[in-house]
């Protein structure tokens, strides 16, 4: 079991690694090599089209990016509630306060056309 999410494991399960076998941890490192990954181009993109916004006023770019993360937030938030784990509420919480105030920024910005970054 990876380290970094042994703590949301425990919380769940009460920490019953021992009873897991090796076909349910082998399992287990798939979902999480594919969720990773799929995370990580999630957030590549998102990064390369904040990235496109800055140089370029779109207004689609703006709104692809919030839907996406309001969406991530409201599906993993409520997946976290249905499975009482208050850390990855948390962790979710902590993400969506960090990413709101450049979402805002750059909504000001492309109502503006960029006219107060210059």
């Amino acid at each position: 079991m990876p380290q970094a999410i042994e703590p949301f494991f425990t919380e769940i399960t009460g920490g019953a690694f021992a009873d897991l076998t090796q076909a349910e941890v082998t399992f287990h490192n798939l979902l999480s090599a594919v969720i990773g990954g799929t995370l990580f181009g999630w957030g590549l993109m998102i990064g390369l089209m904040s990235y496109r916004l800055m140089k370029v006023p779109e207004d689609w770019i703006w709104s692809v990016i919030t839907i996406s993360v309001l969406a991530w937030y409201v599906l993993d938030t409520l997946g976290s509630l249905l499975a009482s784990s208050s850390l990855n509420i948390l962790l979710n919480t902590t993400i969506l306060i960090l990413a709101l105030p450049p979402i805002i920024a750059n909504r000001k910005a492309v109502v503006n056309g960029f006219r107060d970054l210059s």
